[in-house]
Formats: structure tokens, sequence, C-alpha cells
């Protein structure tokens, strides 16, 4: 004996008699048309109110991750358009699908998805009377070529279709006797609220936006400036610095890249956006310098064009004076062209008179007197003084 107690082992238990190992079912992978369905179902609360749509977080991944689409044909749209009408009134699980599909990694039940989502948005939408399979190529059809960008033109288009709704439920909200014939009538629809419809536009525009992006039509960029300006319209009116730095951190503890991805893309814009400003800035000064610089060259210019008109106008009436003092003397030439005509005239008058009547015919007589046989000298005398007293009167005109 050594005082030691004498190990025992433990009796051996034959595979006949081990306990049987349960093994965990196998989950079934439900397809995205089942989760679609089963999200927008119709449920209710304890207290009977009916549960909004949602999408979890386990379906939405397993949209994501999903290799098929399944049956998501015709009967599947109405059966869910139908709940849809009752659970997503604000389109939000909606919106959340188009996110998911959007994120599909399989290309054909992607674009399934997609296509199945939009179908759900045009059955949907305030304009669902219309019958539509897509409701956003349809605005793009009747562009008319104002717009170079087509999220834009599908958000603006949108924008105003809701804001025409909205004015006629302000128009209802206005007038009694119109709010209790619209609760009168079983047929009509249901009256949705302001915050309702802004809801619908602000994720029907998404909902477009991601389309385009899936088809190819709308760039990341494009799609992030707009996406952008929707979350602009749910931002705080006063937000807290407080708010944002615990959202950061909490984010932080999840090690999610995605949000320190969009803050990186966001930063880098936002540099080049200052690096944009600033070259445009100088680009500004530049302008302004050179603004300044053209406009001290046309005041300079204006002003020696005031100095030249001013010599012009000068010159101008010089001219007009040396015309009028060339008009002047042309008049006085004239005149004494005139004259001197008229005093040639009268002393061509007056040399003729003289030289035929008072000097040639005397001299005639003169010789004609001396000529005779027995010349009598005083007749032709007589007849030259005559001549002479003549010539004499008449020479002291000549010299007037």
């Amino acid at each position: 004996m050594t005082g030691q107690e004498p190990e025992t082992t433990p009796p051996q238990q034959s595979e006949a008699t081990k306990p049987a190992v349960k093994k965990k079912p196998v989950a079934q992978v439900s397809t995205a048309a089942e989760i679609i369905e089963r999200a927008f179902a119709i449920s209710t609360d304890k207290d009977h109110n009916v549960k909004p749509a949602t999408l979890s977080k386990t379906d939405f991944k397993a949209i994501v991750s999903s290799q098929k689409s399944g049956e998501l044909d015709s009967k599947l749209l109405d059966s869910v358009t139908a709940a849809a009408l009752k659970t997503d009134t604000h389109f939000d699980a909606l919106a959340h699908l188009m996110v998911a599909a959007s994120k599909c990694r399989e290309d054909k039940p992607r674009q399934e998805l997609l296509a199945f989502t939009v179908r759900m948005a045009s059955a949907l939408w305030i304009n669902r009377h219309r019958e539509s399979h897509n409701l956003f190529q349809d605005l793009l059809d009747a562009d008319k070529g104002l717009y170079t960008t087509p999220f834009r033109l599908i958000c603006n288009a949108i924008t105003a279709l809701y804001s025409k709704r909205m004015d006629h439920v302000r128009g209802l909200a206005a007038s009694p006797a119109a709010v209790k014939s619209a609760a009168d009538n079983p047929i009509a629809s249901p009256q949705l609220s302001m915050r309702e419809l802004e809801q619908q536009r602000e994720n029907i525009q998404l909902i477009g936006g991601l389309w385009l992006l899936g088809i190819g039509k709308s760039t990341p960029y494009e799609a992030i400036a707009i996406f952008s300006e929707l979350l602009e319209v749910r931002r705080s009116r006063r937000p807290s610095d407080q708010d944002v730095a615990f959202y950061l951190a909490e984010q932080y503890t999840q090690r999610n890249a995605l949000l320190a991805d969009t803050l990186y893309y966001f930063k880098q814009l936002s540099i080049e956006h200052a690096s944009n400003s600033k070259r445009q800035q100088l680009a500004l000064e530049q302008s302004e310098h050179e603004t300044n610089r053209l406009k001290s060259q046309v005041t300079e210019h204006k002003r020696t064009i005031d100095e030249r008109s001013g010599q012009i106008a000068t010159l101008e009436a010089e001219v007009s004076q040396l015309r009028h003092r060339l008009e002047e003397q042309q008049l006085d030439e004239r005149a004494k062209r005139t004259h001197l005509r008229d005093g040639t005239g009268q002393v061509k008058a007056k040399a003729f008179n003289l030289l035929t009547e008072d000097v040639l015919e005397p001299l005639k007589l003169s010789l004609s007197a001396l000529q005779r046989e027995k010349p009598k000298t005083d007749v032709a005398a007589h007849h030259i003084e005559l001549a002479v007293e003549s010539i004499e009167r008449d020479i002291k005109w000549f010299k007037e």
C-alpha cells in the first residue's frame, strides 16, 4: 500500500451509447424576391397599427451578395406595390432597396433588381395613374434639350411635379368642403401630407439618380454632387458640433472605412475648390488690372479724341470763315469783272466815237481840203483845230 488511492478511470462509453450531436440546420438563403415581399408585407403591432416597411441589415447584405434575384415578375410587383401603398408611404424602404440593388455584386441580378425597383417607384409615386414602367425614362424622353445632365433634369422635373401636388394639398387644406368631399369618396387615393410628399420627392430623386448611375447615364461625380444637395435638405437647423464629434467617434470604433473615404473625398474636393477659387481670384485680379489698364487707355483716347474734336471744330470754323471770305472775294471779283467789262465797253464806245466822229471825220475833211488844186488851208486848219479840241476834251475822261 502506498497510501495513495488507486486512480480510477471512468468507464468507456460505447459508440452506440454516445449521445448524438445535433447538427445546426442549414439556413435557407432567401432570394431577393422573397426578401422584397417580406420587407413590404403588411403587418400590425399590438395596437393594430400598420408597421412601416423596413429592410433589415441582414436582408440588405443578402441582396448585395445575392447570386440570383428570384421571380421578379408582374405578379410580385402587383402584390408588393399594393402592400407598399400602406407600409411605405414615405418610400424610405424603397430607397433603401434601391441602394442595396445598386450595390449588388452580380451584374445580372443587379440589373433585374434595379429595373424592378424602378417599376415599383413608377407604380407608387404621385403620377402612378400613368401606368409607366419607368418614370425616369419618361422624363428623359420628354426633355426638349434644355438640360445637359440627365440627373439634373430628373431632379428638376420631379421637384416641379411634386410642387404642383403640394400646391393642390395646400388648396385642399384651405377649403374644408374639399377636404370633406375627399374624405367621403372611398375611391379616391389617400391624401398625402406635405411631409410625406417631401419625403417621397427626395426618395424618388435618390432612386432616379441611382438608376442613372447603374445604367451609365450619370457619373459618380455628378451623383455625389446631387446626393449632397439632397442631404443638405435634411441638415439640422442648428447642427451640434458635439453630436458630429460623437458620431465620428462611433464610426471610428466601427472601423468604417467608407466614411473615411467619404470625408477624404470631400476634403480633397474642398482643397480643389479652394485651389480653383485661388486661381479664379488671381485671374479676377489680373482681369481687373487689365480692365483698369484698358479703362485708362480708353480715358486717354477719349481725352485725345476730345482734343482732336476741338481742333477739328476750330479748323471747321476757320474753313467756314475762309469759305465765306472766298465767296465774298468771288462775289467782289465777279462784280469787278462785271464793272470792268462795263467800263471797257464804255471806253471802247467813247474811243470809237472819238476816233470816228471827232478825229477821223475832221481829218478826212482836212485832207480833202488840202488835196484840192487850190488847197484850202484855212478849212483844213479849222477841222484840225476841231479834232484837237475833241481829243483834248475827251482825253481827260480816259485819265479818270
